[in-house]
């Protein structure tokens, strides 16, 4: 009797919440739901800054090195969490949006698994838009072991009957044909829609950057307002940063842990020839498909030197020996053991994973080092 009871009273508890979610979602315009491997928090941070330029009441929600949530004020919240992570988390802030009279809600994707990605963006939250950045291999034992496959997974959070951007350059036929299925607008972006837009330059990645505007503008908001909200976002906390002292410069790309994202990052500021790398890798023990991939980057790049930091670090050097075999590695124990100087020119690269000793790495940066600038892993 007892179980039925508690029965009845779960499922008059979660009709209600249904209700209720219905009702706050019909207060707000729009919903925008952010999606990729890498940039989410960036282009969830600039869509919010350009609408709110243009005269919306915005709430924003990122899940990146620090879950935090942007109020309509202005308000900066970091989201405390009493246990781990849950998609519920995302109704939380669809009814706090209602409740500060949002017009609309900004808000990243939390979700790895497919089923979970569909039912908080479709069921939860009803998005109307849905933004993927880009598809990389990630996570491939959950989402997929291609970057088809980890496409597919991120399209089940798509909109019906909606509108969707992406700046992923491949798969256009593919993303195109679900956007079909779906009955859903589909855009694509690049860099070179920036041209002729008066200060979007220089902002943060073009491709994330071109992705926001195209957001924003299919929303009534004016270029002109859109790049000025863009020139005032605040990047997510431990985002990618670059870093001088004399011969040294560090990089911060602790977040990009893919191999693509990291070595576009590397391409992008590694300096002229006879500049010596040294990859940096923070491991955690309870990412071993990422171990892979980190030694695999070193493999692909080749460092004169590797330095290992975190955890596991045995077995994550066996990897990189056999993929790195020239290079010299070292084992440090916590980031206050890493030399922040260079006597010759140096270029060291942060990867791998930002939490534990990679947020203490990069706290140590930021203090220690002069900043040359900053942007979103992409």
């Amino acid at each position: 009797m007892m179980i039925l009871i508690l029965s009845v009273l779960f499922f008059a508890y979660l009709t209600g919440e249904a209700i209720r979610a219905r009702q706050d979602r019909k207060k707000m315009q729009h919903v925008i739901y952010v999606n990729g491997t890498r940039g989410k928090s960036t282009v969830s941070r600039l869509i919010a800054a350009g609408l709110a330029a243009g005269g919306y009441r915005v709430m924003c929600k990122t899940t990146g090195t620090l879950p935090l949530c942007l109020h309509p004020d202005g308000r900066e919240e970091e989201i405390r969490r009493r246990g781990p992570a849950n998609i519920r988390e995302q109704l939380k802030y669809l009814h706090a949006a209602a409740e500060e009279k949002a017009d609309i809600l900004v808000i990243e994707c939390m979700a790895l698994q497919p089923e979970y990605q569909r039912v908080s963006a479709r069921n939860m939250l009803r998005n109307d838009i849905g933004v993927i950045t880009n598809a990389r291999l990630d996570h491939m034992d959950v989402m997929g072991e291609t970057r088809g496959e980890i496409l597919d997974c991120l399209m089940e959070m798509l909109p019906e009957g909606g509108s969707i951007f992406t700046a992923e350059r491949d798969f256009r036929e593919r993303m195109s044909e679900r956007a079909k299925a779906l009955g859903s607008s589909i855009r694509f972006t690049s860099p070179e829609d920036l041209e002729g837009v008066p200060g979007a330059a220089g902002i943060d990645f073009s491709e994330n950057v071109a992705l926001a505007l195209a957001v924003c503008r299919s929303l009534g908001v004016s270029d002109e307002a859109a790049v000025r909200g863009f020139a005032e976002f605040r990047p997510d906390p431990f985002a990618l940063a670059v870093y001088h002292a004399g011969s040294l410069t560090f990089v911060n790309a602790l977040s990009a842990n893919d191999v693509t994202s990291t070595k576009m990052i590397w391409e992008r500021t590694r300096g002229g020839e006879g500049e010596r790398l040294i990859l940096l890798l923070n491991n955690r023990e309870d990412r071993p498909a990422r171990a892979a991939d980190m030694a695999r980057l070193a493999g692909e790049l080749q460092p004169a030197e590797i330095w290992l930091l975190g955890e596991s670090l045995p077995a994550l050097a066996r990897l990189c020996r056999k993929k790195c075999p020239g290079a010299e590695i070292r084992v440090f124990t916590n980031a206050d053991e890493i030399p922040l100087s260079a006597e010759t020119p140096t270029l060291i690269l942060a990867a791998g994973n930002i939490k534990n000793e990679g947020i203490r790495l990069a706290e140590r940066a930021e203090r220690e080092l002069r900043k040359e600038g900053a942007a979103d892993v992409h």
